[in-house]
């Protein structure tokens, strides 16, 4: 194989200034004297390098991950021709700036060159290995390679669309039933040096019981010839749809290797600002909070990361930090203050108004006064009757009755209810109204994005939604909460929603 010359490119090391809106304090001109969220923590909170995530990044983070450059196909798309203008670009990136960098990744079925399928296993093996020793050669002071990527569900076992396909040229499943995984782990401990981690890397770990053991199963034969230093655990946000419980237990059983553990691949999913937020506030903690996790890597930020469709970046196109960012420098530095009540009040505290428009100002208030996210959001049930704007304005549409209520965004289900009454265009304001003990209001409905949140479900355990054939679309567990907001994508029409509290449906 030939190698191109060493032909390091430097990451950009200058100062960055961004101008964007904090979520509390305006314009911030953010530049590298602002430290990264867990500057002076022990365990590090790293991203993805690429173009798209570069910008601002050392404001963030302080570990970084190849996003594609690392991976083989990327680099040597011909037979023996290496590219590594990106790569250098991520190496130097953490090096320049003392942070570790952790490769991704050398074995897997996703991503590889189209050019290896086809070759004998002889040639396979040698290819593979002249492709771990140039890596080794060329970045001496890797902190951590992931060298088997999603053994249990991508192998490289497959022709065409980068599959790989020298599954058996590495010893396919042999008498261990993972021996390809051991043989590439023993071409990696042969190469990189002692002061390099050997990670394994794989989805849908922390949400299933029964992955987890088959991981396990893998580790435990790593561990048997000291071949693995680390285990990583993706967190995409489509394997975090699980409680906390259970993936608190699944990093209890990962820790009985006595591994340190690293959450390698961590996205959470934003339709809206409030559920991106709270589940951050679910999720991230489970994670940090482990003894045995040794770092976390986000998958991206900013818009171009790869579910920007899925709004998980955590900076918006126009340069804004989301709640859910402002939360997490906040919640691991111990600054973060959460909303303990909610008052409304009408403006002046008129309760009664004879109102030429048909409006009323209503204003909430937090307590305490300091609290992180100042903001509520506002909503209306009876909807024909009366409107309400983002600013708390109620608008009168005619005569009736409607129950308003104004909801802390801070993810701490925080929420109080306020009924008014409007009569001619005389509109009566009745101040900490509370709904009856058992009654559960959905709202907005109709809902026209798909977006829709359930008050008052303190005694249910599940949730269905169903089309008006009775068919199923989808089951949510909710038990112990108090209110829960979804995000259904599904079609324009008329929906049944099914309640169980465990007794009665």
């Amino acid at each position: 194989m030939i190698i191109s010359p060493l032909t390091f490119v430097l990451a950009q090391n200058e100062s960055v200034n961004i101008e964007k809106k904090s979520a509390k304090s305006g314009l911030i001109n953010f530049s590298d004297s602002i430290l990264p969220i867990a500057y002076g923590q022990a365990k590090f909170i790293g991203n993805v390098y690429s173009a798209s995530q570069w910008p601002g990044f050392k404001t963030y983070w302080n570990q970084v991950t190849p996003e594609n450059a690392g991976k083989w196909g990327s680099v040597e798309k011909s037979r023996d021709y290496m590219s590594w203008v990106n790569l250098d670009a991520a190496y130097n990136a953490a090096k320049n700036n003392n942070m570790p960098f952790k490769l991704h990744v050398l074995v897997w079925g996703n991503q590889q060159p189209s050019w290896i399928e086809n070759l004998n296993a002889p040639e396979k093996r040698e290819e593979i290995q002249e492709w771990f020793s140039a890596i080794a050669n060329r970045y001496p002071d890797i902190d951590y390679v992931e060298v088997v990527n999603e053994p249990l569900h991508d192998p490289p076992n497959q022709a065409g669309n980068g599959g790989g396909n020298y599954f058996d040229a590495l010893g396919g499943s042999g008498e261990s039933g993972w021996d390809w995984v051991v043989r590439a782990f023993n071409y990696a401990r042969s190469r990189f040096p002692n002061n390099t981690k050997l990670m394994l890397n794989e989805y849908n770990i922390v949400n299933s019981e029964t992955n987890t053991n088959s991981y396990i199963e893998i580790i435990e034969l790593l561990k048997t010839d000291t071949l693995i230093d680390a285990i990583g655990i993706q967190a995409h946000a489509f394997s975090l749809n699980t409680s906390v419980t259970n993936i608190s237990n699944n990093l209890d059983r990962l820790a009985e290797t006595g591994l340190p553990i690293f959450v390698t691949e961590l996205d959470i999913d934003g339709p809206t600002d409030e559920t991106q937020l709270k589940e951050y506030q679910r999720i991230f903690p489970v994670f940090w909070n482990h003894p045995s996790v040794k770092g976390i890597t986000l998958w991206g930020y900013r818009p171009g990361m790869w579910r920007t469709q899925q709004k998980a970046y955590l900076i918006n196109a126009n340069n804004i930090e989301r709640p859910a960012l402002v939360w997490l420098r906040e919640y691991v530095n111990g600054t973060f203050v959460k909303v303990n009540s909610v008052k409304i009040s009408s403006h002046n505290d008129v309760t009664t108004i004879d109102s030429d428009d048909g409006t009323l100002q209503l204003t909430a208030t937090l307590l305490p006064e300091n609290v992180t996210f100042p903001g509520v959001t506002w909503d209306v049930f009876e909807k024909d009757i009366a409107t309400i704007d983002e600013n708390g304005l109620l608008t009168a549409l005619q005569n009736g009755t409607v129950s308003i209520v104004a909801k802390a965004v801070d993810g701490s289900d925080k929420k109080n209810y306020f009924r008014v009454t409007i009569t001619n265009q005389v509109i009566v304001g009745i101040n900490d109204f509370k709904l009856p003990e058992n009654s559960i209001t959905l709202f907005p409905n109709p809902s026209s994005d798909g977006n829709f949140t359930i008050n008052r479900i303190e005694k249910i355990k599940s949730i269905e939604v169903r089309r008006l054939d009775g068919k199923l679309i989808k089951k949510i567990n909710v038990e112990n909460k108090t209110s829960a907001t979804y995000y259904m994508n599904i079609d324009q029409g008329i929906y049944l929603i099914q309640m169980f509290d465990g007794n009665r449906i």
